[in-house]
């Protein structure tokens, strides 16, 4: 890790990806996951729904807090964060379901855990999916899907990865393939005890990246696991950095209020 100068992105770097967790939406209200703040900690029967073995039984409460969450992310949109990296037009790596990347105007983007603006057949064999829009209440209807799937007649449910799932392959490879050829590889806002996303960072840096990790409270031990650790407000740091690079002076007129 180095002691001297925040590290700052230069030309040399060619191929940056971000790898992004839900600390870089905290800041539209939807909150973290894990840590005495989290979710996990504050709805403890959430984490409970969100166990594969519960489905059907807990399609309910998926709905209900899926679905809230979806609603905050649309009404709230993309941070100063997301579009400083949709400006920099890297890929990302994100174990978030708001969608707010895409949002902001990223093209490529592997979303590990599902989207919550998506609804799925809970069949095996089905292959439906389809746009929700994000309401209120514990029923698919009232996130503006049926029910039961058109196709085969199984429910539906949100188009997140529950735990005990298999995280989508063709995301997983996409991810894979950006951190081989990353010269860069940037982590933001997640704690990095998850795997396989946790491997993600290791695996760029194995095939001769820069690593660097921006996080406002950065985990004991990050500096041996990193190269370069910015303890600092992503939302600074990264349109800092795009204006760097873009050689624009000032606030960049598309961070709103530093929303």
């Amino acid at each position: 890790m180095s002691t001297a100068a925040p590290f700052v992105p230069g030309p040399e770097h060619r191929e940056v990806v971000f790898l992004t967790g839900s600390g870089l939406s905290a800041r539209t209200g939807l909150g973290t996951f894990r840590g005495p703040e989290g979710l996990w900690a504050l709805e403890p029967e959430t984490e409970q729904a969100m166990h594969a073995s519960l489905l059907p039984g807990s399609l309910p409460q998926l709905w209900a807090v899926w679905g809230r969450m979806a609603s905050i992310a649309l009404a709230h949109g993309p941070t100063p964060g997301h579009r400083a990296i949709a400006r920099l037009g890297a890929p990302v790596i994100t174990q978030n379901v708001d969608g707010l990347h895409r949002a902001a105007g990223s093209e490529v983007v592997a979303e590990l855990h599902g989207s919550a603006l998506h609804a799925v057949c809970l069949g095996r064999r089905c292959d439906w999916r389809a746009v929700l829009a994000p309401g209120e209440g514990s029923s698919p209807e009232g996130h503006g899907v049926p029910g039961h799937c058109p196709r085969c007649g199984e429910p539906t449910r949100p188009d997140v990865v529950l735990f005990d799932e298999q995280l989508p392959s063709a995301e997983l490879e996409l991810a894979t393939r950006l951190a081989q050829r990353a010269d860069l590889f940037v982590v933001v806002g997640t704690s990095g005890v998850v795997f396989p996303a946790a491997q993600l960072a290791p695996l760029a840096r194995e095939h001769g990246a820069t690593t660097v990790l921006v996080d406002i409270a950065p985990p004991h031990g990050s500096s041996e696991l990193f190269d370069h650790v910015l303890a600092e407000d992503a939302h600074e740091v990264l349109p800092a950095w795009e204006r760097r690079l873009h050689r624009v002076g000032g606030t960049s007129f598309l961070d709103p209020f530093g929303a």
